[in-house]
């Protein structure tokens, strides 16, 4: 059979059994009429491209493929659901993770940090913004500033321990 032949002869199959394949694959795979249509219509375009020999039941092929292509579908639209559920999941956690009682705390310690650091040498200040703020390494802020890589890890170490003391003490003094 000529490609010509055989392109007229699916075409046939599928304009006599749209219909039909469109329920076939409504019932079968529980799809809507619309995505049936879509489904077969896609099918029908995926045979037509189909290089091979004579087809011996184009009626066969019409279905098996539409049947495949609605399956992948299904694989798919679960995979997106699962990633949308997975999105809404994270989200419903993190508005819960920002309840006013957390966002009063979250404002309440960050006030105190900042009065911490204010409270510190400009030098030790400056360091630790420097490393946290602007995200540079030791060796980095230690060459900027003319000192030892040492005497950087010191006095941001000593910050912090300043930052995590303050938040301590205001976290005890809540308990009371």
């Amino acid at each position: 059979m000529t490609p010509d032949k055989q392109n007229v002869e699916i075409h046939d199959v599928y304009i006599r059994h749209r219909t039909e394949l469109c329920r076939y694959l409504i019932n079968k795979v529980n799809v809507s009429n619309d995505e049936a249509q879509d489904i077969v219509q896609a099918a029908f375009a995926r045979v037509i491209e189909m290089d091979f020999g004579d087809i011996k039941n184009p009626r066969a092929l019409l279905y098996k493929t539409s049947y495949n292509i609605a399956i992948d579908q299904k694989r798919h639209n679960g995979v997106r659901q699962r990633h949308v559920q997975a999105a809404v999941d994270s989200d419903a956690k993190v508005v819960e993770e920002l309840s006013p009682d957390r966002i009063h705390d979250g404002k309440r310690q960050l006030g105190i940090v900042v009065k911490t650091l204010w409270g510190m040498p400009k030098k030790r200040r400056s360091l630790l913004m420097m490393n946290r703020f602007d995200g540079l390494s030791y060796a980095e802020i230690a060459r900027t500033v003319g000192l030892s890589e040492t005497v950087v890890r010191k006095h941001v170490t000593k910050a912090l321990v300043d930052c995590q003391k303050a938040l301590q003490a205001q976290a005890g003094q809540n308990l009371k």
